[in-house]
């Protein structure tokens, strides 16, 4: 551990207290800053995660290491301002990373010095993702085959008699509207059968080589009535000469059209829509199951080091998300809309996964929110152009 340089700030760091935090947090990430927001002090945690030693951050300050996603947010000013405060983040490191980590700050002493923590969430939401993923199919996966046949079968002989009792009405006959109501709420039903069967029974990916622009440019497509009439600012910006990566095209379209249409009802009053497409480095998930054998990373050690991956961010600048429901949100059936499912965030999960990616929302009340869509670059995408040179097309930029 380094000492703090004195003329940096006035006073002297409070060590017993930074001692303890730092035991207590051993496995975290810490950062001592001055009173001035410099850093003081780095220990070994924190220097793998930024990728620099403590000698070059030493003195730097700290707004300019600690940087999330979200344009506007200061981790380090709400850390000044607050005698304890956590929550989640992802966080922006020099060399182009992103990390989704845990932050806790201690605000000690005065002049006040500030502790913040960073737990690297990576491997926790990880294992998370894998308990999910078998309570929900020892929960639903032996329900999912009845529903079918006990409920859509009676639902349709609902709607088909509807149908002919609405055929028989005048156009003005009150009971020409309470046939009409039977039919949309034979349809709604219709539609959570239908999202409760996807969601215990994914099926699976039928992969070929697709550019992610081309996913972004059919759900602009299928979205354009709703952005037009929300009088949203739509920006696109896909980074130059990305390969095409093996994906199931209708399935990523559908992830992504259901993350676009929750950011365009999240804009009531208007806003920017914007897509961004891009390679970013991530540190590498440990290998877990998955439904094929080929999309647990390639040839690389098992959780370690960094990978490279293809990124859709999806921003908009509407209301945000409150942390409780933040932390909520890829839960099944837990939803804030009054006509909403709750399954949508957690079949998009269960289709990122599928892909060997995942799916990250970031937020801040009052300045939007950024989904991250990541499909990871593996080398299985090589092997597999030689058995499946029909579908390839060349790699080529996709400029807008």
């Amino acid at each position: 551990m380094t000492q703090p340089r004195p003329q940096r700030a006035s006073g002297a760091p409070p060590t017993d207290a930074l001692v303890q935090a730092l035991m207590d947090d051993a496995e975290a990430g810490a950062l001592l800053l001055d009173p001035q927001g410099a850093i003081a002090m780095v220990n070994p945690a924190a220097e793998r995660l930024f990728g620099s030693s403590a000698a070059r951050l030493r003195g730097v300050a700290a707004s300019e290491v600690v940087r999330t996603v979200v344009a506007g947010d200061d981790v380090v000013r709400e850390a000044f301002r607050t005698a304890h405060a956590e929550r989640e983040a992802v966080l922006q490191t020099a060399r182009g990373g992103e990390v989704p980590v845990q932050v806790r700050s201690y605000r000690l002493g005065k002049p006040p010095w500030v502790l913040i923590t960073l737990h690297d969430l990576t491997q926790m939401r990880r294992m998370q993702q894998e308990l999910r993923r078998h309570e929900r199919l020892a929960t639903l996966g032996q329900l999912a085959a009845g529903v079918a046949h006990e409920i859509r079968n009676p639902l349709a002989g609902i709607g088909t008699s509807a149908q002919v009792l609405l055929k028989r009405f005048e156009p003005r006959d009150e009971r020409a509207r309470f046939a009409q109501v039977i039919l949309e709420e034979v349809a709604r039903l219709d539609r959570i059968v239908t999202s409760l069967l996807q969601y215990a029974r994914p099926r699976t990916p039928e992969l070929r080589s697709f550019m992610l622009s081309e996913c972004v440019d059919k759900v602009i497509a299928l979205a354009a009535d709703k952005i037009q009439n929300a009088q949203l600012r739509l920006e696109t910006h896909v980074a130059p000469r990305l390969a095409a990566l093996y994906i199931d095209p209708d399935l990523v379209t559908q992830v992504m059209l259901n993350v676009t249409i929750n950011a365009i009802q999240a804009m009531p009053e208007g806003g920017t829509l914007r897509f961004e497409v891009a390679k970013v480095r991530r540190k590498a998930p440990p290998r877990g199951p998955g439904r094929r054998a080929e999309d647990r990373g390639g040839n690389r050690p098992p959780g370690q080091g960094w990978i490279e991956y293809q990124q859709v961010r999806v921003i908009d600048t509407g209301v945000g998300i409150p942390r409780g429901v933040l932390a909520k949100m890829f839960d099944p059936f837990f939803t804030t809309k009054s006509t909403g499912t709750g399954l949508g965030l957690s079949i998009s999960q269960t289709i990122m996964q599928e892909h060997g990616g995942s799916i990250t929302v970031d937020s801040r009340e009052g300045r939007g929110t950024t989904v991250l869509l990541n499909f990871p670059l593996e080398k299985r995408n090589g092997e597999r152009r030689q058995h499946d040179a029909r579908s390839e097309r060349p790699d080529s930029a996709h400029r807008r």
